[in-house]
């Protein structure tokens, strides 16, 4: 199975759901493509876009959220956590008010503290969507748009490959 990990921000009490933005749950899953939970961490964390940017490269859209968590201490927190994985906060309890505050919980128990913690992954959508010209599709684990028309995913990446000179883990020239 794997781990499962929620973009965290300790001081604002803010996560972030990987399914909600378009993203896989486990941490490789979230990172090296173009619309990743990583995109959405340093667009979060881009002090000098918040205005739409000081110079070229730059965050352009202006959206209120980037830059937004400049300067708070930010975590990703794992379902397999233990408390002391983060200094000062019970990581493996983070965890589950996380999950609390982003999914239903069918059994109807939540773990105190749960109310603390706000999702701001349709937040997170709308800021990508404004600066990438992407938009979202669906409920729970959402796809990802490409304004060009074509769903937009992150490539496999299989641990063995085969090319056609027979030689594994070679790329294809």
């Amino acid at each position: 199975m794997g781990q499962y990990h929620y973009l965290i921000n300790l001081d604002k009490k803010q996560v972030v759901h990987p399914h909600q933005i378009g993203n896989g749950f486990k941490l490789h899953e979230q990172i090296g493509w173009k619309y990743s939970t990583a995109t959405a961490l340093v667009m979060l964390l881009a002090s000098t876009s918040k205005d739409g940017g000081r110079g070229g490269g730059d965050f352009r859209s202006g959206h209120p959220f980037i830059g937004a968590w400049a300067g708070d201490r930010i975590a990703f927190v794992g379902d397999y956590g233990v408390a002391d994985d983060l200094r000062d906060v019970d990581a493996a309890l983070i965890y589950r008010q996380c999950h609390a505050a982003c999914c239903l919980d069918k059994r109807g128990k939540k773990p105190a503290g749960w109310k603390q913690w706000t999702n701001i992954s349709p937040h997170v959508r709308k800021m990508m969507a404004a600066e990438f010209g992407i938009r979202y599709w669906g409920e729970g684990w959402v796809d990802i748009v490409e304004e060009q028309g074509g769903e937009s995913r992150p490539k496999l990446c299989p641990d063995l490959f085969i090319t056609a000179g027979g030689r594994p883990n070679q790329p294809l020239k």
